[in-house]
């Protein structure tokens, strides 16, 4: 694959008998330009049929050329999860725009050739025989893949012991330098590894261009064939102000979890959502009172409403975000009462983190919930699964304040250490329980 930030030019081989036609996402077929494959007679067009191309691969396999528009896709699309541009600098996954057939699972190996100043990086794995600009990944990965970066970008990396995040900057309408990015990723990932004794994934790609000007800091993470987050930072954010950010740590406990299917969302949503602060408060980010003021306002938008039929079927934003993180909260206080404060939901994460699966993994849901509750020794994940997201269980958010000893007051909160369950709110936001 050649390219720049305007085109690229892919040539492509496919194994013997991959006769299916040939495909991109669907959104991005429009930018498929001059599909050709090799002949005896040379380089013939290939029949284009409702957004296929026809292509034959005999017992020798076969050859294709093709251009992608990529600038264009990236203007006309202008979305993060199929072509997004900040100035010269577009952010599209592969499968954007590779062409492929339905071929039975495989490797996928590509190599990139650029025009300077352009770069490329990709959160696909790196190819094993260590090319230089080659990367590699299971074909089964193709249709939801990473994301890949294609321009004038800016490079660093941050190492936390064994594992190693590449970091790579769209300078374009950003408020932020090339140092303060990196202090502000190297920030969320020394909170995770002092969280979770280590960072566990060897490798992650993390992406930070400028966000819309009307909008605030937004992530987004990718996983298949290597994990990658992509950052899209507000107007406000500054150097001065990245440490009070949440959305790099949130986006990388996705990156250290294995992935849920869309229907359970809800839960892969709310571990991130509920945990991302306990990790922060853990690592002198935020206070205590932060955490609980935050919790105070937002988990009323996950309370079920008229019509909810449980966290598993009504996926509105606020059950999917708020409703997963109150699930979580709520697990967790029960854990810590039933186990007299001996384990909780940071031992649901441990177990999970443990097993060695992250994002690039998929789990059901039953195998998340059986770990946790055999690393806490009770059935609380599954009768709250049953109560709260197969049927539209309610809260009494007051009743659980008074018992906590939190109690809310305009913009703050304040504390009653006399309330029966004082030490489970201290235990939630105190120094990690476990001895890494």
């Amino acid at each position: 694959m050649r390219g720049n930030q305007e085109d690229l030019l892919v040539e492509a081989d496919f194994a013997p008998g991959s006769s299916d036609p040939l495909r991109v996402d669907e959104d991005a077929t429009r930018f498929v330009r001059d599909v050709t494959y090799a002949s005896k007679g040379g380089w013939v067009g290939a029949q284009e049929r409702a957004g296929e191309w026809m292509v034959p691969c005999h017992a020798a396999g076969c050859r294709i050329r093709y251009r992608f528009a990529l600038r264009e896709a990236a203007r006309t699309m202008d979305d993060a999860e199929t072509a997004i541009a900040s100035g010269d600098v577009v952010v599209a996954p592969p499968s954007t725009w590779l062409l492929r057939p339905g071929i039975a699972p495989g490797r996928l190996r590509f190599h990139v050739s650029l025009t300077p100043p352009a770069r490329f990086a990709a959160g696909m794995r790196p190819a094993r025989d260590g090319s230089s600009n080659t990367f590699e990944a299971s074909t089964a990965n193709l249709d939801d893949s990473s994301f890949a970066v294609l321009g004038p970008f800016l490079e660093d990396e941050i190492r936390s012991a064994a594992a190693r995040v590449e970091v790579v900057v769209s300078p374009h309408g950003l408020s932020l330098s090339e140092t303060d990015v990196v202090v502000w990723i190297q920030t969320a990932v020394d909170a995770i590894a002092a969280y979770l004794g280590r960072f566990p994934v060897d490798r992650t790609l993390v992406v930070v261009q400028a966000g819309r000007p009307e909008r605030p800091t937004r992530g987004e993470t990718l996983g298949a064939g290597g994990p990658a987050v992509l950052v899209r930072a507000g107007q406000g954010v500054t150097g001065a102000t990245t440490r009070d950010d949440w959305v790099v740590t949130h986006e990388l406990l996705h990156v250290v979890m294995p992935s849920l299917s869309r229907e359970h969302a809800w839960l892969s949503e709310g571990v991130p959502t509920y945990v991302e602060p306990i990790v922060r408060v853990r690592a002198g980010l935020i206070a205590p009172e932060k955490f609980w003021q935050d919790l105070v306002e937002g988990l009323p938008q996950g309370l079920p409403q008229r019509g909810d039929e449980g966290l598993e079927q009504t996926h509105t934003w606020g059950r999917t975000y708020w409703g997963g993180a109150l699930f979580c909260l709520v697990a967790d206080v029960a854990i810590r009462e039933r186990t007299s404060g001996a384990r909780s939901l940071d031992d649901v994460v441990w177990a999970t983190v443990a097993t060695g699966a992250d994002v690039e993994v998929r789990w059901d849901i039953e195998r998340l919930l059986d770990v946790g509750d055999r690393a806490t020794g009770t059935t609380v994940l599954r009768d709250l699964y049953r109560t709260m997201a197969l049927a539209p269980g309610t809260v009494d958010l007051p009743g659980l304040w008074l018992r906590l000893g939190v109690r809310g007051s305009g913009d703050t909160v304040t504390f009653d250490d006399a309330a029966p369950l004082a030490w489970v709110r201290r235990g939630i936001t105190g120094p990690n329980r476990r001895n890494f």
